[in-house]
C-alpha cells in the first residue's frame, strides 16, 4: 500500500561557505592606528559642565538673568 505514503523529495545539501579571509598584515595595522586615533579623540572630549554656558551662573554667583528670571540657558 505505497500509495498512502507521501513521495519525500529532498533536495541536496547546501555546499559549505568558503573559509574567512585571513587579515593582511596591512589593515591589522591600520585598524590599529584608529583605534589609538579613537582612544585619542575620547580623551580630548570635554563635557557640558566645562562649558561657558553651563557654568556660568553655577559656580561664579553672577547675577545675570534672562527675561524668565531664571539663570541663562543654552537656548538664551
Amino acid at each position: 500500500m505505497s500509495f498512502l505514503k507521501p513521495k519525500v523529495y529532498m533536495p541536496p545539501t547546501p555546499p559549505p561557505p568558503p573559509p574567512p579571509a585571513q587579515a593582511g598584515e596591512e589593515d591589522t595595522q591600520r585598524a590599529a592606528a584608529l583605534s589609538e586615533e579613537a582612544v585619542k579623540k575620547a580623551r580630548k572630549r570635554k563635557g557640558a559642565g566645562s562649558t561657558i554656558v553651563a557654568g556660568s551662573g553655577m559656580a561664579g554667583g553672577g547675577t545675570t538673568s534672562t527675561a524668565t528670571g531664571g539663570t541663562p540657558t543654552l537656548l538664551g
